[in-house]
């Protein structure tokens, strides 16, 4: 398979119709076997029809897993994605043109812009098109979202919906709350690397460090009207994380203060790159069997101890008074 990728001119995004995907408004295109093309481009109000054949071929799994409904979704949801570009998001279909002249949306996914100046994500792929045009298809969402200056991306992704967290796992992922246990709320950058903090904000900025991404405190925080981030800690693939790489991490470069629940040597290794890349960004750490703060410097958070006292020590840290926290269970 051979493919060529081409940056959308602003030409791309005039609301022209371009019924023909071999037309040059497309941003990718790849060509398949049997003389197929398919190409990605801007998404056009013409393409109601193409969205609703797309919808209603998938599957009641598929539904689900899109929509979180087993049905799939009202025209309302569909002329909302059509007009994305109008509220300054961006939408773009795969279409697949056959060797007879012939067209079939076969995928789309948008971005529609969050008030704290990310995008918010939307990507679905029929069946038969998956496996490869999912990580295409994002690419070229990714790209358009970067040059348009929106930072990161978010996504909800449900927990048993692994064929999209294995898409977005190849990213630098964040977590950004666990309010349904059964949803993912995910961060990623546009550009690559790990995420930033959301470019508008006026809450204490809190990042935790820890296996799986999920701490038990974080719904106290955020009751008290922290902005939480939990990473998960570096990957498989221990190069693709900045800190152990002796670069900034602008999770780390963002934050007000900083929770370190990664054991053995790779939370030691961590907590030293934060202070000597960032030494004035406070330091917690969460003691276990094999993590601890060696030099006895960093302010330690054992697990049991008392959440509000752990939401007013978090607050004087930050440099920032958090609202009253209520009571939750933990």
């Amino acid at each position: 398979m051979r493919a060529r990728a081409e940056r959308c001119s602003d030409a791309a995004f005039d609301g022209d119709d371009v019924s023909d995907p071999r037309e040059d408004s497309a941003c990718r295109r790849v060509d398949l076997p049997g003389s197929r093309t398919l190409s990605i481009r801007p998404i056009r109000p013409s393409d109601d029809a193409g969205l609703v054949g797309l919808y209603e071929s998938l599957s009641e799994e598929d539904h689900y897993l899109r929509f979180f409904t087993s049905t799939g979704p009202p025209h309302h949801v569909v002329d909302k994605l059509l007009h994305v570009e109008e509220r300054g998001g961006c939408g773009l279909v795969g279409v697949v043109a056959e060797a007879d002249g012939t067209s079939h949306l076969v995928a789309e996914a948008s971005y529609g812009l969050a008030p704290n100046g990310n995008g918010e994500l939307g990507i679905t792929v029929a069946r038969e098109a998956r496996g490869w045009l999912g990580p295409f298809l994002l690419d070229a969402l990714l790209e358009q979202a970067a040059a348009r200056g929106v930072p990161n991306i978010e996504a909800q992704v449900l927990f048993v919906n692994r064929r999209m967290l294995s898409l977005l796992g190849r990213r630098g992922l964040a977590y950004l709350d666990h309010d349904d246990p059964a949803i993912f709320h995910l961060v990623f950058s546009t550009s690559g690397g790990m995420p930033s903090w959301p470019p508008r904000h006026d809450r204490p900025r809190l990042l935790v460090e820890i296996p799986g991404g999920f701490w038990p405190l974080e719904k106290a925080l955020r009751a008290a009207d922290f902005d939480v981030i939990a990473c998960p800690g570096p990957p498989a693939d221990r190069s693709r994380c900045p800190a152990l790489r002796g670069e900034a991490c602008p999770l780390v470069a963002g934050a007000d203060v900083i929770v370190d629940a990664v054991p053995g040597d790779t939370g030691r290794v961590l907590l030293a790159s934060h202070r000597r890349m960032f030494p004035s960004v406070p330091l917690c750490v969460e003691p276990s069997d094999d993590l601890h703060d060696g030099d006895g410097s960093a302010t330690c958070i054992h697990r049991g101890d008392d959440e509000t006292a752990v939401v007013a020590m978090l607050g004087a840290m930050s440099g920032r008074t958090p609202a009253p926290g209520r009571p939750t269970e933990r």
